[in-house]
């Protein structure tokens, strides 16, 4: 799963990069010799040209595209381009730099206290001014607890009220209930919708801040009714589909989707800030194409100007000779993770000695090699590799078979009835040790996925798969209703709080941790994590927590590998980043006599 919006936490700054062993070691090695991370050029805007279009290549498509109520990867890589923050990160030094908001917010002392001066002449892409009140209305989604914002409002859950200082309708005061390291990070990407547009009879003016905490706290809908059925109207999905809606304060608007095969984004021409940005492309084409091999074709072919390479073969081997299709290459390391997510609700895999069974009967090597070209980094960790607050006193996990056999054994798994798969009695019922991974179209996850299914029956595991389409993929974990499935996550580069994803109460309704592991401790380093803003004690927090979920091994961490992308050789200032949405196309542009589509 991709979020760029998910606001999961890394830090960038004072990166330290550092190997487990020597198998890591030479695993980073040959990556940096074979494949060579793309380097950040320098700008290249003189004499740029305004115009053309970018076709960029999607495997599936987006949920939906109102920023609150999606937590979608391909969601999140095109809301960046239609909605804005309050402050941005800068793409090179990961430090906040004014948007919407004219410096960073005045904070009080005791940290309850964020004032935002705004900006008065940002306007949305009807023309309507952009105010407090739309920051006001956005914050009220976030809390309604029927709307569906489970991923992103526990970082908003401390927020009491949000007020305009004065009446003055650009001047902005977050109150929180208590103390958050946080706060600051949640308030400055928080992005805004428009109140004109999506509630236009006024409803939420009639959500106190008081029912909404209460609300919250009971989920009651009878008593609540008001708030449920905005909710049920928010949630709609042509509130998140329709031009009509889905307008924003940037530098692009939604012009059409089709649903299964293009969403199409325009140029804003009303844009606010656009001096700055004078030549990005007119349009932007996210076309599906669900199969990567097509994918490919269709990049050779120039009917995509940029490609995320999702099977390395085709990176290395495919697509070996780049300037003969007129592409480019390049290697981005972006803050990411690939793991086994392990249902711990499941019978079978709420047993830690099971869990720990699986992590050594997965030799990561091997696969890193055949799969990734050795071009991935083992990783022990939620913490991205790269990140000061990472626990580097984690043994890596090593491919013993033997020691997978001893904990299956220990937990109870035998094969009594002799016809080759373990069985055990759990709830008094006989059961054999079989399940199902469930996988979303992905051909590189399947490989993997096969080769795991192979390496298991050495152990009397019979593991079989099952694919689908990605909202239905997306439908099934978020309700828990699966048993195993390779996963990922995009992070961002702001500071550590894994309490979204790891906190047992995310493990509630469709929340991110959809694999539903529960732990007091782990639950009480999160929330200690949240209250303190010393990066020193923080790193020890963090350190200890991620030692806990090590021990417990609610999933098996794979490896973090980078992004591969092709693309259209035409495109002038092609710049690189790990983050956000590498690359950020208000800067792409193509000399006109190199151009593809005229208006």
């Amino acid at each position: 799963m991709k979020n760029t919006n998910i606001f999961l936490i890394m830090v960038l700054s004072a990166l330290l990069l550092f190997s487990c062993g020597r198998n890591k070691e030479t695993t980073q090695n040959r990556q940096t010799e074979q494949f060579p991370i793309t380097e950040l050029q320098p700008i290249d805007t003189a004499d740029s040209d305004y115009g053309d279009w970018i076709i960029k290549h999607e495997m599936s498509d987006a949920e939906k595209l109102n920023p609150i109520v999606t937590n979608d990867a391909t969601a999140s890589g095109i809301i960046i381009y239609i909605f804005e923050n309050l402050l941005e990160i800068d793409r090179e030094t990961y430090e906040f730099k004014p948007l919407i908001a004219k410096a960073m917010p005045e904070i009080s002392e005791d940290h309850l206290s964020y004032t935002y001066d705004l900006k008065e002449y940002v306007t949305f892409s009807d023309g309507k001014p952009l105010t407090g009140e739309d920051i006001i209305f956005t914050i009220k989604v976030i809390k309604n607890p029927f709307t569906d914002a489970q991923a992103l409002r526990n970082y908003f859950q401390d927020v009491k009220s949000v007020e305009l200082v004065d009446g003055n309708k650009f001047k902005v005061r977050f109150n929180m209930v208590k103390p958050y390291f946080r706060a600051v990070v949640a308030l400055n990407d928080l992005e805004i919708i428009p109140k004109h547009v999506l509630d236009k009879n006024n409803e939420t003016d009639n959500f106190t801040w008081e029912m909404l905490d209460e609300a919250g706290k009971s989920f009651d809908p009878e008593k609540f009714a008001g708030m449920k059925k905005y909710a049920d109207i928010i949630n709609k999905e042509e509130m998140s589909r329709s031009p009509e809606f889905v307008i924003g304060s940037g530098p692009y608007k939604l012009e059409k989707w089709i649903t299964g095969q293009s969403i199409t984004l325009v140029r804003n021409e009303n844009y606010w800030n656009k001096s700055e940005l004078p030549n990005y492309p007119q349009r932007i084409v996210f076309k599906t194409i669900k199969d990567q091999n097509a994918a490919v074709v269709a990049a050779k072919n120039k009917e995509v100007d940029q490609l995320q390479v999702i099977q390395p073969i085709d990176f290395v081997e495919n697509i070996k000779d780049p300037e003969k299709f007129n592409l480019k290459k390049s290697l981005v390391i972006e803050p990411s993770y690939n793991y086994i997510a392990w249902n711990n609700d499941h019978p079978i895999f709420s047993d830690k000695k099971v869990r720990w069974a699986m992590a050594y009967a997965i030799d990561r090597n091997s696969i890193v090699d055949k799969i990734v070209y050795g071009m991935g980094n083992n990783i022990q960790s939620h913490i991205f590799f790269k990140s000061k607050f990472i626990n580097t006193d984690l043994p890596e996990i090593s491919y013993d078979i033997n020691k997978a056999k001893t904990l299956l054994t220990e937990a109870g798994w035998k094969d009594t009835d002799g016809d080759g798969i373990l069985d055990k009695v759990i709830n008094g019922k006989k059961t054999d040790f079989k399940f199902t991974f469930t996988n979303n179209t992905n051909p590189k996850r399947k490989k993997v996925i096969l080769i795991l299914i192979e390496q298991l029956k050495q152990l009397g595991i019979q593991a079989d798969i099952q694919e689908y389409e990605w909202s239905v993929f997306l439908d099934k974990i978020k309700k828990h209703n699966y048993d195993a499935c390779f996963a990922g996550w995009q992070l961002s580069v702001t500071a550590d709080d894994p309490y979204q994803i790891w906190h047992s109460s995310q493990s509630i309704g469709e929340g991110s941790n959809y694999f539903s592991y529960k732990n007091p401790e782990s639950d009480k380093l999160l929330e200690e994590n949240r209250l303190t803003f010393d990066d020193v004690k923080r790193k020890e927090i963090l350190g200890k927590w991620q030692q806990l979920v090590y021990d417990d091994q609610p999933v098996t961490f794979l490896w973090s590998e980078p992004v591969r992308y092709v693309y259209s050789d035409r495109y002038r200032n092609a710049r690189w980043y790990a983050y956000p949405d590498s690359p950020l196309l208000n800067e792409w542009w193509v000399p006109t006599n190199r151009q593809l589509y005229k208006e």
